[in-house]
């Protein structure tokens, strides 16, 4: 999936205005500063066109062109999964929603469908997983990840067009830890600032859940009895010099982190950890509610070292 392409925004605002991209991110940091950081870098930008007279309505755009905002988008692309159809009430009537991803040569996206006429394609075969299609009218939105809404007064038809290497794997953008989400999934670049000792429980076999000890005995409640499988977690604060954030990373993540076995978690990590702090990461995964502390933290799925070439790069692509 895609989202907010902050750098692709601005460049809209700078084409449609004649100002420089510097001018852009001036004005651009004194919103952020009158909201006192309440807002993302991407809302005070959408605000910024708004008082620059620039509107997004009325285009055709490549997948990866889309911003949170866009109204009447026209774009097309090849269907690579349909999800099934969901019914639910109103106040006044029952009606059904669907969602499918669709794909171009650039990037993916969730298209949600709203109007009955537009899911009976779907559920009727005329429109199913493979073909290319063709949206007009369409709104994007920002949900979990960015989507695109198809009203009824959306068009949403087979296209004649031929798409032959749409983008299928799942687009992860580079997002600053102020702009995180809860269940959003991004690549964020930090610098450990903190790294804590590991800790280790156990859980299921079978299950992965965690189980509880009486009697001598460990038993997960849908399985018994059982022989434990232990597993680790590591929490470690990243700062991007905006923010800070916790992250956890479980056992499969550690190891992919720090190329370790299971059995070197407890034995080796120990030096692992003192090289880790105070390094320049990017680290994969998705942001969650903790809901002890009732605030975000960050779940790893893997962190490698910072590029410096392509942190130079996106710095001075934007």
């Amino acid at each position: 999936m895609i989202q907010s392409n902050y750098s692709q925004l601005i460049g809209r605002i700078s084409k449609a205005t004649s100002l420089s991209i510097e001018d852009i991110e001036r004005r651009i940091d004194a919103k952020k500063a009158k909201l006192s950081g309440l807002i993302s870098r991407e809302g005070a930008a959408q605000i910024v066109a708004a008082e620059l007279k620039v509107n997004f309505d009325n285009i055709k755009v490549k997948i990866n062109e889309l911003i949170t905002g866009m109204r009447k988008v026209s774009a097309v692309g090849k269907i690579i999964k349909i999800f099934p159809v969901r019914t639910f009430k109103t106040k006044f009537a029952e009606s059904k929603v669907c969602s499918f991803i669709l794909a171009d040569e650039t990037a993916n996206v969730r298209c949600v469908l709203w109007d009955v006429n537009h899911i009976k394609l779907i559920e009727e075969g005329v429109i199913k997983e493979g073909d290319i299609i063709e949206l007009k009218d369409a709104s994007v939105r920002e949900g979990v990840n960015m989507e695109i809404h198809v009203s009824s007064l959306s068009e949403f038809k087979l296209s004649n067009e031929i798409i032959e290497n749409p983008v299928t794997e799942e687009v992860i953008v580079m997002k600053e830890i102020s702009d995180l989400k809860e269940n959003s999934k991004a690549n964020v670049r930090g610098t450990v600032v903190q790294a804590f000792e590991p800790r280790f429980f156990n859980v299921c076999p079978e299950c992965n859940k965690k189980l509880s000890f009486e009697n001598e005995k460990f038993s997960c409640q849908a399985h018994g009895i059982v022989m434990p499988k232990e597993r680790s977690l590591f929490n470690f604060v990243l700062d991007d010099g905006k923010e800070s954030i916790r992250a956890v990373a479980f056992s499969d993540a550690i190891k992919k982190m720090f190329n370790l076995a299971d059995e070197e978690i407890r034995s080796s990590f120990a030096a692992k950890r003192q090289a880790f702090l105070g390094k320049e990461v990017v680290c994969s995964g998705s942001a969650r509610m903790n809901k002890v502390f009732g605030n975000l933290e960050f779940v790893a799925s893997n962190c490698e070292d910072a590029d410096p070439e392509k942190i130079i790069q996106e710095l001075t692509s934007k």
